[in-house]
């Protein structure tokens, strides 16, 4: 079949548009390419059919995600020992399950517009807030690089994410998208251009107006208390991290660290997700062909005892469900006393690597990426640790991506999050960048400072402002030790989380049923102007011909 060059065009303007929005998220972090990248994308579909819009709108999120989710290729390559080929193909099936919520979402926005002749300045922020939302929690929960975490590095435009979250600013980003296309290329009626963007104008100066004002409030706001952390880095190869024959090697890493660190007065210890390579049980109770484990778990108790030193820590557990055997990916206290203080089970699992999503479907056909631990439970509760006057509440890695989950442990009391992550899967790719930066989305979101504590890096301290500060280097061995300061403050974000979207999504809703069932009808003037356009490849109405 034969293209034609306006087909070509289109192609091309759609494949610059996921491009474009790739380049924006870490590493390549052009931040600035978000706030353009829908432009040729609305340019291509104006004028197809509604059909082609779901497509054009598909093929330009499967781009985006292509080379913002390459990392999985070398996941299950390098470290899962899949075929490069076959690496290759859940990486290109998961980038275009993603792509079809940025189909729907343009899809929405252009059914509503059309059939409501509604602006698409109106509709197309409150579809992508309201299908970002859904992301997060259907069917798997996946809520990779939203939009507004680009933008992660803007402090002083973001901080209103304190009252909508994230959710608020990617809806910033795609009205300044939208109204950049119609007044550039003159789109709607001259009316509508200057009264969108006096609203754009007017929201940018007043986000960051407020942005300025609060950095420096945050900056300025005495602290209700510090904690002095230190932050073990302990760098273990994925390759030995789980090979019996290397425990010994990787646990004297972190017994060595800790002392070092202890050595210089600091109030707690923490190492990072399962850095205990072995089943830490909180009674001491162990099967038979794991009783060797119990001699690390006594001399891990030891450890604190000696030191005098609290130690948080990730380590895998052993438990039972329903008379099935299973495991937990856990964060343990232990105290300075030697005495287990709590631990927290990690409730947002990783789909495929730490459980099989609709297992009795697909449990058959697929296997999961992390092998050696069989399935994993998923915790119930989120943990409230006390460590010297400050409540801390972890995040165990991915977790830090689903912003409501981080709320509600701040909502919970928590004045200062742990995340603690291993991702040495990721190699070198962007992954660890991207997790950095959703991460610190989530301390603008709450005003509560994160402490991202990683096997391989990149551990930082991230301040309630978001400024991430104190980073280690990928792939290098070492302790960071740190004073976090916390205040006793609560974000409209954390008390009513993610009414924002939620109101986007009824508002979304709405608009579909009404486009669906009533549609408005054109008058003779406005259906004539609108054969004449369409014939020329266009939608809308202009300026000339008002």
């Amino acid at each position: 079949m034969k293209l034609s060059s306006n087909t070509i065009t289109r192609a091309a303007l759609v494949g610059a548009s996921g491009l474009a929005l790739a380049l924006a998220f870490p590493k390549f972090n052009v931040n600035l390419l978000a706030w353009v990248a829908f432009v040729p994308l609305f340019h291509a579909v104006e004028g197809e059919p509604l059909k082609r819009v779901f497509g054009w709108a598909w093929l330009q999120g499967l781009v985006c995600y292509v080379f913002s989710l390459y990392w999985i290729e070398i996941t299950l390559h390098h470290f899962a020992g899949v075929h490069q080929a076959i690496a290759t193909l859940p990486m290109l099936l998961l980038a275009g399950v993603m792509a079809l919520y940025a189909a729907v979402a343009i899809w929405a926005a252009e059914f509503i517009s059309r059939k409501r002749r509604i602006s698409l300045v109106i509709t197309a922020p409150v579809a992508w807030a309201a299908v970002e939302w859904i992301r997060s929690f259907f069917p798997i929960g996946f809520p990779w690089n939203l939009l507004g975490e680009s933008a992660y590095r803007m402090l002083d435009l973001v901080q209103f994410a304190e009252f909508t979250g994230t959710y608020g600013v990617s809806a910033l980003i795609m009205l300044f998208n939208v109204v950049l296309f119609v007044v550039v290329f003159r789109r709607e009626t001259r009316r509508v251009q200057m009264l969108a963007l006096s609203v754009l104008t007017v929201l940018m100066v007043a986000a960051e107006g407020f942005g300025i004002w609060r950095v420096h409030q945050m900056d300025k706001a005495p602290a209700n208390g510090s904690l002095r952390i230190a932050m073990v880095q302990g760098d273990i190869p994925q390759s030995i991290k789980w090979n019996p024959n290397y425990l010994t090697e990787s646990v004297k890493v972190y017994f060595d660290q800790t002392a070092l660190a202890a050595r210089q007065g600091v109030d707690l210890v923490v190492w990072p997700e399962a850095a205990a390579a072995f089943l830490f049980q909180p009674h001491d109770e162990y099967p038979a062909e794991f009783a060797g484990d119990a001699a690390y778990r006594k001399a891990l108790l030891e450890l604190a005892h000696n030191m005098d030193v609290p130690i948080l820590f990730g380590a895998p557990a052993l438990g039972t469900e329903n008379g099935e055997l299973g495991f937990y990916n856990r964060a343990y206290l232990v105290s300075a006393q030697g005495k287990v203080a709590g631990y927290y089970d990690k409730i947002q699992l990783v789909p495929f690597g730490e459980y099989v999503p609709l297992k009795s479907v697909l449990g058959f056909f697929v296997n999961r990426v992390v092998h050696g631990f069989g399935d994993m439970f998923p915790g119930r509760t989120q943990t409230i640790f006390q460590v010297k006057g400050a409540k801390l509440g972890v995040l165990i890695c991915y977790e830090s991506l689903f912003p409501n989950l981080t709320r509600l442990a701040v909502k919970k009391g928590a004045d200062i999050l742990l995340n603690i992550t291993n991702d040495a899967w990721y190699g070198r790719s962007s992954a660890p960048y991207q997790l950095l930066a959703m991460a610190a989305m989530r301390a603008i979101e709450t005003k509560v400072p994160i402490v991202r504590v990683a096997n391989t890096g990149i551990s930082a301290v991230i301040l309630p402002t978001g400024k991430i500060t104190a980073p280690t280097p990928l792939f290098k061995r070492g302790t960071e030790i740190e004073d976090v300061k916390w205040r006793p403050e609560r974000t409209v974000y954390t008390l009513v989380g993610d009414a924002f979207a939620e109101i986007c999504f009824v508002l979304m809703m709405a608009g579909l049923i009404l486009a669906f069932m009533w549609p408005r009808k054109l008058k003779p003037l406005e259906a004539r102007v609108e054969e004449i356009l369409s014939r020329n490849g266009k939608t809308g109405k202009r300026a000339a011909v008002n």
